[in-house]
């Protein structure tokens, strides 16, 4: 049986670099059911909300995307709930319930970009340590980012663990190595390097319910135990036995108490370091199955009858809108007020996104207003 053939083409997935549009999990799992054609007037477009250098796009979707007037599935592993007046489809970290529209994945969306499988290869990863490895992990714990998180709960906690006793900042955000040193994931430094450390501060950016990303997946990967914040659904994927999840204590002192005994307690360590990863063993495996199924889906749908969003009237607008507002701030036009309503709003972001978007001038002035 010939298999059916799609036109296909990308936007806003190849941040820093590492994006193969020859080669990637997504491309090679629609191979096995149908030809894939790669082309620049797609039928379908696979698309983040992201610019190609890996800068993002004020808020909205970036030109790229709106220069196609295809069937859009949006791939997005950030703290960015889909708009389903732009896109038609998406694989995201949030369980929208929206028909046939959308696929929660959790624990790291950028596998399917980046090529990291850890969340699939954790199924399999062997557990039973010996005791050993306990002379192989020199450091107490680490912490590695690049920003604080929303209402400095990140940060807040470091500092509140550092203080307890020396915690590992190998980021390039509050930076404690004598020499400044860093790590990334890119060339695998980060993981050598968690691997020397007990235990892992996996705070997410953001606390939203569903959004779980590929920090808790790699600390399980370098065989330390996750210091976990963020999504309350954590322990309906992941076994509550095998990681701290800072958000089933009252404060940030009985969490740290607790973290310290089993620090202090080489035997209640290896029980949790032994311990089974997820709840469901399979999980991972039928995660990945069920991404298939809805690309699948999306695909042998025949094309005029895959389209979801409304492309009339204020659908229309709406897209209409944010393809000038592009022009517009290509041209130096863009509109940024200062008033009471918008200070409000930019002093609740992260500071590296409110900088990105004013710029740094702008963004020192707006500092000196907010806090007179």
């Amino acid at each position: 049986m010939n298999k059916k053939t799609i036109k296909i083409n990308y936007s806003g997935l190849s941040t820093r670099g590492e994006f193969d549009p020859q080669n990637n999990y997504i491309l090679n799992m629609l191979k096995k059911h149908y030809n894939v054609e790669i082309c620049e007037e797609p039928d379908y477009l696979l698309c983040g909300v992201l610019y190609d250098h890996g800068s993002f796009c004020l808020g909205h979707y970036n030109e790229y995307i709106l220069e196609h007037p295809c069937v859009r599935i949006l791939i997005e592993g950030e703290n960015f709930v889909p708009d389903y007046n732009l896109v038609d489809y998406s694989i995201c970290q949030y369980q929208v319930n929206f028909l046939d529209r959308n696929c929660y994945f959790p624990c790291g969306v950028e596998a399917f970009i980046h090529g990291r499988p850890f969340f699939r290869d954790l199924q399999d990863k062997e557990r039973n340590y010996p005791d050993s490895i306990l002379g192989e992990k020199p450091y107490f714990a680490s912490f590695i980012a690049s920003h604080e998180s929303e209402f400095n709960i990140r940060g807040d906690f470091f500092k509140a663990l550092d203080a307890r006793k020396r915690v590992e900042s190998i980021g390039t955000y509050l930076n404690n190595m004598p020499n400044g040193e860093t790590v990334s994931w890119l060339g695998g430094s980060k993981e050598k390097f968690l691997k020397q450390c007990r235990f892992s501060l996996c705070f997410e950016s953001t606390k939203h319910e569903g959004f779980i990303t590929e920090k808790i997946i790699e600390a399980f990967q370098a065989d330390t135990i996750p210091i976990y914040y963020g999504s309350s659904n954590i322990t309906d994927i992941f076994n509550p036995k095998a990681f701290i999840n800072v958000g089933d204590y009252d404060s940030f002192d009985e969490a740290i108490d607790k973290i310290l005994e089993i620090e202090n307690n080489d035997e209640l360590y290896l029980e949790m370091l032994r311990q089974p990863i997820f709840n469901n063993p399979k999980y991972p495996e039928e995660k990945y199955a069920e991404v298939e199924q809805f690309l699948c889906h999306i695909f042998d749908q025949p094309l005029e009858k895959a389209y979801r969003r409304g492309r009339y009237l204020t659908a229309d607008y709406h897209e209409k809108f944010l393809a000038k507002h592009i022009i517009r701030e290509k041209e130096g036009k863009i509109w940024r007020p200062e008033k009471e309503v918008v200070r409000n709003y930019f002093r609740h972001l992260p500071n590296h996104i409110t900088m990105r978007i004013l710029g740094k001038k702008r963004y020192e002035k707006l500092k000196q207003k907010v806090k007179k």
